[in-house]
């Protein structure tokens, strides 16, 4: 991979992440010359729905760092638009897609109501057992580190082994959840005929294009429903990675930046539990990560009991949170390496032992393979 990504938590104005980007968007790593010298920038603004054209202030603030704005050197993939008009052509088809998307929704439904029973469970199994052990930490009952050696040990090691187990059944139900959600996608595929639909197949082709033409891609925020609506639908896993395999530097901020990991978590309110769920599968430009937006806004920080609990929830990828002010620069080449580049804050990583660590400007994040 020759392409970089640099990732945002919620920076407060769009036009001030090219001001902090610029560095890298006056530089290029592309592998074809005319693309590294011509800067192309694509602006990917879906989430932004009806406003997605609503984007001079960013392609202002692009042209006043020194990007050339003649002809379509900057432009907008415009995936909302084209997703909106394209269904509105094939009625038959729009049905399916409305019938997958409610399957869908049910889907996520069955899957809170039971994340939620067994959130609970934990939840009061861990109250019970701060009753024979005050003192100890999640983390160390989840690696079996604590032993009991008084009368009150027998119930205690049961509630220890309720905990792990409930554990062990959220992350079972994450996983047939994206196995469900992808049952679904290849079901449409299949009912509909959808990849041999030839209009399909050349808006696929011109917006996949646009993407393996382009220096830079901002992917903003938003509705993240919609923009990862309208990159599923268009298939375009494929064609992010590839321009990122030819050097295309992506610049993500929120709902942008949930899309780019292997799996997209949210922070769900479901019959007053606040929860971080699974939303759907991402599309993986950044798979050894596990990102948080809104950071400060969303995870109780200060309680390393609820670090070790995301951590190890989501303990395939290492947990980053990022605020309006976090910026992390992912290079995949020479070597994989991630680098906070914020001067107003830091970037947040949270450990299985429930640690909170921030790494300022410059320091880098270690993503050996024991940090997985």
């Amino acid at each position: 991979m020759r392409g970089t990504l640099v990732l945002n938590g919620n920076i407060e104005a769009d036009a001030d992440f090219v001001e902090r980007a610029r560095p890298f968007l006056l530089d290029s790593r592309h592998e074809d010359p005319r693309v590294a010298a011509s800067r192309k920038t694509l602006l990917v603004t879906a989430g932004w729905l009806d406003d997605e054209y609503r984007e001079g202030h960013v392609k202002e603030a692009l042209y006043a760092i020194g990007i050339d704005g003649r002809g379509d050197n900057v432009q907008n993939l415009a995936l909302y638009h084209r997703y909106s008009e394209f269904l509105a052509s094939r009625p038959h088809l729009a049905d399916a897609w409305v019938e997958r998307e409610a399957w869908s929704s049910e889907a996520r439904t069955l899957y809170l109501e039971k994340n939620s029973f067994y959130i609970a469970g934990l939840r009061r199994s861990l109250q019970r057992l701060r009753e024979f052990l005050p003192e100890g930490s999640l983390a160390s009952l989840l690696e079996n580190q604590v032993t009991f050696g008084d009368g009150r040990g027998r119930l205690a090691d049961y509630l220890s082994h309720n905990i792990r187990e409930s554990m062990g059944l959220l992350l079972s139900n994450d996983d047939q959840m994206v196995a469900l959600l992808h049952d679904l996608d290849d079901q449409f595929l299949i009912r509909t005929g959808l990849y041999h639909d030839p209009e399909w197949n050349a808006l696929r082709s011109e917006l996949s294009q646009r993407l393996l033409s382009s220096n830079s891609v901002f992917m903003f925020g938003g509705n993240l429903a919609a923009m990862h609506r309208c990159l599923n639908f268009f298939r375009l896993r494929p064609s992010l990675l590839e321009a990122l395999r030819r050097g295309t530097s992506f610049y993500t901020v929120s709902a942008g930046s949930l899309v780019c990991c292997e799996r997209i978590i949210v922070y769900n309110d479901f019959e007053s539990e606040r929860e971080f769920q699974l939303y759907d599968r991402g599309f993986g430009l950044v798979r050894e990560l596990q990102l948080f937006p809104h950071c400060m806004d969303r995870i109780q920080t200060d309680d390393s009991d609820n670090l070790t609990y995301l951590s190890q929830r989501f303990r395939h990828r290492v947990c980053v949170g990022l605020n309006q002010e976090s910026f992390l620069r992912v290079e995949f080449s020479p070597r994989l390496r991630a680098t906070s580049l914020g001067t107003r804050d830091g970037v947040y990583v949270f450990d299985r032992q429930g640690r909170k660590n921030r790494l300022d400007a410059g320091q880098e994040l270690l993503l050996s393979p024991s940090s997985l």
